[in-house]
């Protein structure tokens, strides 16, 4: 069951209140570890640290009163020449090299980062349907027989282009995922130097929209007779199986969350540099169901209120599987095998104003460790969870609770995208994108009603945000690009581009 965590002043601040009615303004308390990494990436964007707040935790900022807009960052590093149209998604590779991202104009753009240059633009969604996904695995080495003690045949890989494997070439796997309900995977090879050409080959693909046309999906009826609409793919992510020749690919379409075992075909060799055929063998499936009392997303484009999927993202490190969905609730199953862990998350309808209750859900994420989450709301807020394993009887059950409403920031009423959690370690800061162009830091350990981020980095009105990946500083000792081992911040949106198209933005952290 969903429980508040025992703290008489969380539970105060989280209890359900009248619609229409505020919650008194409660002294919001930073923390200093939160402060130092906010003022830290401040210093990044502005040269200079966090300026004081006015007001500590301001209800006003709840009531749409207009603040400051930050000055343009001064680390800011657009890629031109790709997109023509609005970008969906931005994806940092896991070595930090490059970047792909997902537009409307129907292709997925793979940058460079160092550079910020176009490498490869990828055109495989039919031009009909928009590409709204993007997703790596982790790169491999691929090692060429150079006699003894070089280790020929495949290994994994970091992108570093340390030791031996500098003379090699480096493997990259990416998938993209279209409003066509397919997902096709893009092979690329690249050497390890600093300047040398990448190429990019389409190596495999699954089509949700057959999938479920013929009831291949396990526990699906398949499309109605004359039904073809295709389904949307919003969540893509690759997850570490732990096998060192094969990846696991989460994706989703309509109401299911499925995964899939990515392993190389026939073709393949330790020897070969050819880029082989991707196998796609579904592993699992599951189906979500509507349940009482749930919100209703309904209107012309949804008239049969059917329920849909609208992000999704698994832990590693807990073995979870969380689940965004259009009727306001975010399930939690298990990994392994599909199974619920826990009631929906979700709020008490009268919680926030308006219509409707709390509303569809838009976005999740996870810390780093796979016992917070935050589950971000159409109508401009974002709600911290905290997750925990109990003993019940002979069972093990999964307890959330409810710890923090983020409700200032962004303009009230408009619809976040996402949030990410980052800063150190300790993942102290959780950052927050949205319609409204702008990106905000909190306390990612808040409690209770937070009505004021502890900065704003980006606001642009102009540029309506909808994903933001964060490439986190490098740890390897070797890793000489001086980009990676520093970080970096993408952001991507935008609207219909000019003559130069839409750019995507990076930030150097």
């Amino acid at each position: 069951m969903t429980t508040l965590i025992p703290d008489d002043d969380v539970a105060a601040a989280t209890a359900p209140r009248p619609e229409g009615s505020a919650a008194a303004p409660l002294e919001q308390r930073i923390r200093p570890e939160a402060a130092r990494e906010a003022d830290a990436l401040h210093s990044a964007f502005f040269g200079r640290p966090r300026p004081p707040p006015s007001s500590t935790n301001d209800a006003s900022a709840k009531e749409g009163e207009p603040s400051p807009s930050p000055p343009r960052p001064r680390n800011e590093r657009p890629c031109l020449g790709g997109h023509r149209e609005t970008i969906y998604c931005v994806s940092f590779s896991p070595c930090g090299r490059y970047l792909a991202s997902a537009s409307q104009d129907s292709a997925a753009c793979v940058w460079d980062v160092a550079s910020h240059r176009l490498v490869a633009t990828l055109e495989g969604t039919d031009r009909e349907y928009e590409c709204l996904r993007v997703a790596w695995a982790r790169p491999r080495r691929k090692r060429a027989s150079k006699g003894a003690g070089s280790g020929g045949g495949d290994g994994d890989g970091d992108g570093d282009g340390d030791g031996d494997g500098e003379a090699d070439a480096m493997e990259y796997l990416l998938a993209t995922a279209g409003a066509d309900g397919v997902v096709r995977l893009w092979s690329g090879l690249s050497g390890s130097g600093e300047g040398t050409s990448s190429e990019w080959r389409r190596v495999g693909e699954v089509d949700h929209f057959q999938l479920e046309k013929d009831g291949t999906a396990e526990g699906g009826e398949g499309s109605k007779e004359g039904e073809e609409e295709r389904p949307q793919i919003y969540a893509l992510q690759f997850v570490d199986s732990g096998e060192a020749d094969s990846d696991l690919l989460l994706t989703s379409a309509n109401d299911a969350v499925y995964l899939w075992d990515v392993k190389n075909g026939d073709n393949d060799t330790p020897q070969s540099t050819e880029k082989s055929r991707k196998k796609l063998r579904r592993r699992g499936l599951v189906r979500f169901s509507r349940q009482g009392g749930t919100y209703h997303f309904g209107g012309p484009r949804n008239p049969a209120d059917e329920l849909y999927v609208f992000d999704a993202s698994s832990s590693v490190a807990s073995g979870l599987l969380g689940a965004a969905l259009s009727d306001g609730t975010c399930r939690v199953t298990s990994l392994v095998d599909g199974r619920e862990m826990c009631a929906p998350l979700r709020l008490p309808p009268g919680h926030f104003s308006g219509r409707g209750g709390s509303g569809h859900l838009t976005a999740l994420s996870w810390d780093r460790t796979g016992t917070r989450l935050a589950t971000c709301v159409a109508s401009g807020r974002v709600v911290l969870w905290s997750l925990r394993v109990v003993d019940w009887g002979n069972a093990r059950v999964l307890q959330p609770s409810c710890v923090s409403i983020l409700e200032g920031g962004h303009t009230p009423g408009r619809p976040l995208f996402g949030a990410k959690y980052c800063g150190g370690e300790n993942e102290e800061l959780l950052l927050t994108w949205g319609v409204d162009g702008k990106v905000c830091v909190w306390d990612s350990y808040s409690v209770r009603d937070v009505y004021s981020p502890l900065c704003t980095l980006i606001s642009r009105s102009d540029y309506p945000i909808y994903a933001l990946d964060v490439s986190n500083r490098g740890t390897n000792a070797k890793v000489k690009d001086a980009i990676r081992q520093k970080g970096c911040i993408s952001v991507g949106g935008g609207g219909d581009g000019g003559f130069l198209g839409v750019p995507v933005y990076l930030y150097d952290v």
